[in-house]
């Protein structure tokens, strides 16, 4: 029982560290680190597959013959980490002399003993694109508890690297809103089933803050349409600068905004909504323009599960909070009814 405890707080801990990493890189290098601490080996290795050339390189190395191995390749199909990558299957071997997949020549050129492996693939987009290797694990043999938490972190990895890699492409893809530049009602779809997917798969949680300006239509009038979007400009930077690193946030539509907030409780969403809040509420917008002028917000706030079980119910719910915002008489923030 202790030790299925250890396990999941280890895997939350992941998690949360792979919530805020910004590239595929990043990602890999956390699940790398974290496999070091949760299994005690002698040597680790993660190598990543190179598909256009079906071969396997060394990236992330550990061991007392590290650097010899860095960046050296081998074909996938050779040895068992390329067995893993061709196949798409982990592999746990107990006696690597009695193994015909064991590639002895890395051995051989590093003067290191390979007698254990545990190996698992990590996919993107349903294919493998790195292979994470455990070697010979100290005190006692790689067991069934071992490759269950190395394929969960292989999962955990896969949905992380897809984030990552979303984020990579959001400029060049057409989900940056070109005003404000948030991340746009493309992007926000996208960012929205995958983080529900991860809530539904690892049983964690989340939230959405529905933000939308109170008479922003009264701002166009009087002002035109130029100061209205510099309005939006400005509302934009505040709320990035009133969010975590963390947060995605995005520009939902006209004057509305809505940030995604993984693994986060409504209590800390409600104090995001509050910076945000009063963010706005306290900025005098058009300044550069000889304008003092001032807005307020509403806003709703819904959890998943606390709210909702589904994607379009997380949406419904934050929606319908803001909206009682604006029909209690705007200016406030309203958390969703309870389901």
């Amino acid at each position: 029982m202790l030790g299925l405890v250890r396990e999941l707080r280890f895997l939350v801990d992941t998690t949360h560290a792979l919530a805020s990493a910004r590239d595929p890189k990043s990602v890999l290098r956390i699940i790398f680190d974290k496999a070091k601490l949760m299994i005690r080996c002698e040597a680790w290795s993660l190598f990543l597959i190179n598909a256009s050339t079906q071969e396997l390189v060394f990236d992330m190395v550990g061991g007392p013959k590290a650097r010899r191995l860095k960046g050296r390749r081998i074909k996938t199909g050779q040895g068992i980490a390329g067995w893993v990558a061709q196949n798409g299957k982990p592999a746990m071997v107990a006696d690597t002399g009695k193994d015909r997949r064991f590639l002895a020549e890395i051995d051989r050129a590093t003067k290191f003993v390979t007698r254990t492996v545990l190996c698992v693939p990590i996919f993107s987009k349903k294919r493998p694109v790195a292979v994470l290797e455990m070697v010979n694990k100290i005190g006692k043999p790689f067991d069934r508890q071992d490759l269950r938490l190395l394929t969960r972190l292989s999962e955990q990895a896969s949905i992380a690297l897809e984030r990552a890699t979303l984020r990579e492409q959001a400029a060049t893809l057409g989900v940056i809103d070109e005003l404000t530049k948030l991340y746009n009602a493309r992007y926000l779809a996208q960012a929205l089933d995958r983080e529900v997917r991860r809530c539904q798969r690892y049983g964690s949680i989340m939230a959405l803050i529905f933000l939308d300006l109170d008479h922003f239509k009264a701002i166009n009038d009087h002002y035109g349409h130029l100061l209205g979007s510099q309005c939006l400009a400005e509302v934009a930077q505040i709320m990035a600068a009133s969010v975590r690193d963390v947060d995605i946030l995005a520009r939902y539509g006209g004057d509305e905004f809505v940030v995604i907030l993984p693994e986060t409780t409504v209590a800390t969403a409600k104090m995001v909504a509050e910076r945000l809040h009063s963010g706005v509420g306290t900025h005098v917008f058009l300044k550069n323009a000889g304008v003092n002028a001032h807005m307020s917000t509403s806003i709703g706030i819904a959890g998943l599960p606390d709210h909702a079980k589904t994607k379009e119910d997380l949406v419904r719910k934050a929606d319908e909070a803001m909206y009682r915002a604006k029909s209690e008489g705007r200016n406030r923030l309203c958390i969703a009814d309870q389901p």
